[in-house]
């Protein structure tokens, strides 16, 4: 049995600087180009991981973290420390609009994806609103080589006994290309080093499908998606005996289907670079149930036994028109006009009893139709300066209609009304590539999110026994964000740095309804508040070498972030962020009798303390403590011809840990395989 090393120049480095990218400037230009915080996933490294979940193979994305909450089902991302629902996932650079207070999960299945890119930072001049924090932009799998290729996988997950299947067909002919695709992953509760999470089970399937046609120098494509998911929910067996007797939440229904069409049309002449149009049909249907009873420390009085069920059905139509053009030889412009509208059907109940003895039945209920539209223009123009300097800046338009237009109520608290807003936002980056193998950037942006339907129109019954009442009166969340990096790639070494500071305004959290005069609502009930604020400063880096001649390659990835956060009475740096987290390891590749390809990778995961003190609306303070932690992993794959089989053993020292508050206790001990084969 002989085993070869890979020669250097065969290993690809894990970010390569000359990757052409789409999402930091909307338009084909390289990371090392690009005036953006950028990291990109290939398919190559998504292969490699051998996760069933998009958001577990970012979370070593310097930047990035994972909210799940209580829903394993539902992990949603959040990049430099900003809520999930401040920033953008777009699929296709088609935004998953979402008007919950959580945030859009990512339900794609990775086998579909092409590459990952995620931009930090602000991006609502280019992507809109809910990109304050950064956009996620998954760019799916599209048609084959051949006339007909397939695919077939599955895996199984040993911390949930859980299975993934999938299975696809694609190919290419005459102009045309095409894909199918079906898949499910179904996991049981979650077992950690301290005993098996109740109620973490989660069922995600998917069938997707992709038609593509081309001629000349355009290209036409229709795609059909559909995703169905369910989720459980753990509650810890700390929050009950006190405040609560009981506390059950589910997810039963997360469902999507989408429909899109895309036209391109490149280089129409010398003066147009590029035209782009494309179209979007979203349904999103969601269902959350709760079970909520008052324990013995709420007076007899106050006491409350209720079953809340939330039901809506979210329908999106997206437009979006895209110009790229060369006015002169040293501009580059984009400019675009883009149209999204939303309407919610929104069904909320709380049936139960309250009071001494619980001897008042409750009975509430509201039926509401709320929408909102947002129209908006931008522009970007990258301009070559002489000495090595590029200078970027690019604005955008909006003007945003909401309405609360049908409603059905024994409630008093919801009324319909309507909300307006205008509103011009920019950025402002310059690059200077005047060194060898150097680029250095320097960049200024604003964020922009625009009240929610939630927050603005419906409210919600859930939570404990008092109700979130919706606030039309809101103001949009804004942020300034500044940043500086520098990339540097040759033959055996690439680097990605950055530094950062971010002011965030107006943030939207909720607050006791006595200190909101302008809001009707009761005096136990809360509602939506412009009240908190936040500051953020902190470096991303990601760093890689590759040792000549031996196809090993140390590597590391991390960031450092410091996150204030300025409630109504309170100003903390305890905002339930790690100060540090990161990966460093060591990957290597080599040929095993001439012809398997294998790859390994000997990792550390870490992360510092991630305490989080937090206002509740009634203005009580409580602490949640989350301490550092560090787990080790090794990766295996190998590369029979058309056949893989993939290996992740996880958590080997079985350590006990959360990563954040955000989190779930995370698996003990564990592994992954994976076997695939493409015919």
């Amino acid at each position: 049995m002989a085993v070869t090393s890979v020669q250097a120049e065969e290993v690809a480095p894990h970010v390569k600087l000359d990757t052409v990218v789409i999402t930091g400037t909307r338009t084909e230009t390289s990371i090392k180009e690009s005036p953006a915080s950028i990291t990109v996933i290939d398919a190559a490294e998504i292969e490699k991981s051998n996760s069933s979940s998009v958001a577990d193979i970012l979370r070593d994305v310097p930047g990035v973290t994972i909210d799940e909450s209580s829903l394993a089902g539902l992990k949603r991302l959040k990049i430099r420390g900003e809520a999930a629902r401040r920033g953008g996932v777009l699929i296709d650079g088609q935004e998953v609009t979402d008007h919950t207070s959580y945030g859009s999960p990512i339900l794609i299945n990775p086998e579909l994806i092409e590459r990952i890119e995620v931009v930090r930072g602000p991006q609502s001049v280019l992507y809109g609103s809910k990109a304050i924090s950064g956009v996620i932009n998954i760019i799916t799998k599209k048609g084959g080589e051949k006339p007909l290729e397939g695919n077939v996988s599955s895996s199984y997950i040993s911390a949930s006994k859980g299975h993934t299947v999938n299975a696809s067909l694609r190919g290419a002919q005459s102009g045309w290309d095409y894909r199918l695709f079906a898949g499910r992953t179904k996991e049981n509760n979650r077992k950690t080093p301290n005993g098996e999470l109740s109620n973490t089970g989660t069922d995600n399937a998917s069938v997707a499908g992709y038609l593509g046609y081309g001629w000349d120098n355009h290209k036409l494509g229709f795609s059909a998606d559909y995703y169905e998911s369910s989720s459980g929910s753990f509650v810890s067996p700390d929050a009950l005996g006190t405040a609560f007797s009981k506390f059950e939440l589910d997810m039963p229904q997360r469902d999507m289907q989408k429909l899109a069409a895309t036209y391109d049309w490149d280089k129409p002449s010398d003066l147009i670079s590029k035209v782009h149009f494309d179209a979007y049909h979203q349904v999103i249907d969601r269902k959350f149930t709760q079970n909520v009873a008052s324990g013995p420390f709420i007076p007899a009085i106050m006491g409350y036994d209720y079953k809340h069920v939330d039901e809506d059905t979210q329908t999106t139509i997206g437009l979006l028109g895209q110009l790229d053009w060369t006015p002169h030889p040293d501009h580059k412009v984009i400019t675009g006009l883009q149209y999204l509208h939303d309407d919610l059907d929104k069904s909320l109940t709380r049936t139960g009893a309250r009071g001494i003895g619980l001897a008042t039945p409750v009975n509430s209920y509201a039926n509401m139709d709320a929408s909102m539209s947002t129209a908006s223009v931008f522009a970007q123009d990258t301009w070559q300066l002489p000495a090595d300097l590029a200078l970027t800046t690019g604005v955008r338009h909006y003007r945003i209609k909401a309405s609360l237009d049908k409603l059905d109520t024994n409630d008093t608290g919801f009324q319909v009304r309507s909300t307006s807003d205008n509103a011009t936002i920019g950025s402002m980056a310059l690059t200077y590539s005047g060194l060898d193998s150097t680029t250095l950037r320097a960049g200024y942006s604003q964020g922009y999110v625009y009240p929610t339907l939630l927050q603005a129109f419906t409210g919600t019954y859930f939570g404990t026994s008092a109700t979130v009442r919706p606030n039309p009166g809101l103001k949009a969340e804004t942020s300034d964000n500044y940043e500086v990096g520098a990339r540097y790639e040759n033959k055996q070494l690439t680097l990605d740095a950055s530094l950062f500071r971010s002011i965030s305004k107006d943030y939207i959290a909720s607050a006791q309804c006595s200190s909101v005069p302008s809001v009707a609502c009761g005096a136990s009930e809360s509602t939506y508040v412009n009240i908190d604020q936040a500051k953020s400063f902190g470096g991303e880096l990601a760093v890689e070498y590759t040792i000549a001649d031996t196809g090993f390659s140390p590597y590391l990835s991390g960031s450092y972030l410091r996150r204030q956060y300025q409630f109504a009475n309170l100003d903390t740096y305890k905002t339930g962020v790690p100060s540090a987290t990161g990966r460093f390891g060591l990957k290597h590749e080599a040929k095993l009798w001439g012809k398997v390809d294998l790859t390994s990778d000997f990792y550390v995961r870490a992360g510092s303390r991630a305490d989080e003190l937090s206002e509740s609306s009634s203005g009580r303070l409580s602490l949640a403590e989350v301490a550092g932690w560090q787990t080790y992993n090794m990766s295996f794959n190998a590369y029979f011809d058309d056949y893989r089989l993939g290996l992740d053993l996880l958590n080997i020292t079985d350590h006990a840990y959360q990563t954040s508050p955000d989190e779930m206790e995370q698996p003990g001990r564990s592994f992954l395989l994976k076997v695939e084969a493409d015919f």
